[in-house]
């Protein structure tokens, strides 16, 4: 079945532009002008994903993820934030901490947006639950990681990363199979997201022996006896 995408930019040749690559992707592309648009468009039919323009004259961003909340935990779809000046950390941190999937400079190579598009986009279908083993706690869809009674701190991507490799546990999980389903792409690229991935994690658990390499091939997760 084909994605319904939601592509929200006030400024009309930049939203075109966008939308033509999802078409041309395969995708089912709808445009609005403003975030009061696209909360019209979402009241009468919730899209698959809504690629957001940080600064619009009617509302930002941020306002529009607490407007498509409306007192749920959770957006029902992801959202992934374009940006053009507005891409410090300080920015990202709000637009995650209101709901947003994911960041996007505008002007980034087509191929990664795609790339990023097809990994939040799994994410969403991936069947939810927390995954157990040992003192390793892992529920990907509230965000939550812990060890123990201590919460670990990741971001997005080194979170599912360990979920995936949790669930799979004690398989190894090959590196391309964790750039496609974490980053939604097997573009040599990401080898370096993925690598700062592992060094996050292994950082937030603090402890040896979890997170395993195997070298030409992947990584392991082992429950440490």
């Amino acid at each position: 079945m084909t994605a319904k995408l939601l592509v929200v930019d006030d400024e009309p040749r930049t939203a075109e532009l966008t939308a033509e690559i999802l078409r041309r992707a395969g995708y089912s592309v709808d445009v609005a002008g403003s975030g009061t648009e696209a909360l019209e468009r979402v009241r009468n039919g919730s899209p698959d994903l809504m690629l957001l323009d940080y600064e619009m004259p009617d509302m930002e961003a941020p306002e529009v993820l607490d407007s498509l909340r409306s007192g749920t935990e959770r957006i029902p779809f992801p959202v992934i934030i374009l940006t053009g000046a507005r891409h410090s950390p300080g920015d990202q941190v709000v637009g995650f901490e209101r709901g947003a999937a994911d960041y996007i400079v505008k002007g980034t190579d087509r191929q990664v947006m795609l790339a990023r598009v097809r990994g939040a986009l799994r994410e969403r279908a991936a069947p939810a639950g927390a995954v157990v083993r040992g003192r390793l706690h892992v529920d990907a869809a509230k965000g939550e990681a812990r060890l123990g009674d201590r919460a670990l701190k990741l971001e997005r991507r080194p979170l599912l990363m360990l979920q995936l490799l949790a669930s799979h546990s004690p398989e190894v999980v090959p590196r391309s199979e964790l750039l496609d389903r974490v980053w939604g792409s097997t573009y040599s690229g990401f080898e370096h997201s993925l690598e700062q991935a592992v060094h996050q994690i292994r950082r937030e658990l603090r402890e040896r022996g979890w997170i395993e390499t195997v070298r030409g091939i992947g990584y392991r997760l082992v429950v440490p006896t």
